[in-house]
């Protein structure tokens, strides 16, 4: 089965930023957070309630330029993980600096 067969109306287009929300609290979050990226123009795709490998594992499969990583933890810090799938590194950033990113 082949991604358009998947994700019929990706076309296209590549994913910038996969969201990967570990608990409830996260992803509802993360749900309002994709919301706001999307109205900034970015394709997002928000992964469903599960394990991070397997969430990764989906988000390099789809093509993903990028990975955000949001638990409990990251909600407390208030700094979220933002990981580069092409190269694995990863760096923190901040909500702020979300909504001004440009990937």
């Amino acid at each position: 089965m082949t991604l358009e067969q998947l994700r019929p109306g990706l076309g296209g287009h590549r994913i910038d930023l996969y969201i990967v929300a570990l608990g409830e609290p996260a992803f509802e979050l993360c749900s309002l957070m994709a919301r706001d990226l999307r109205r900034a123009g970015k394709v997002v795709e928000l992964a469903p309630p599960g394990k991070l490998k397997r969430s990764l594992e989906v988000a390099n499969k789809l093509g993903a330029r990028y990975a955000l990583i949001v638990g409990d933890t990251e909600i407390a810090e208030g700094f979220y993980t933002l990981r580069n799938m092409a190269t694995g590194e990863q760096a923190k950033t901040s909500p702020a600096e979300l909504r001004s990113w440009n990937a």
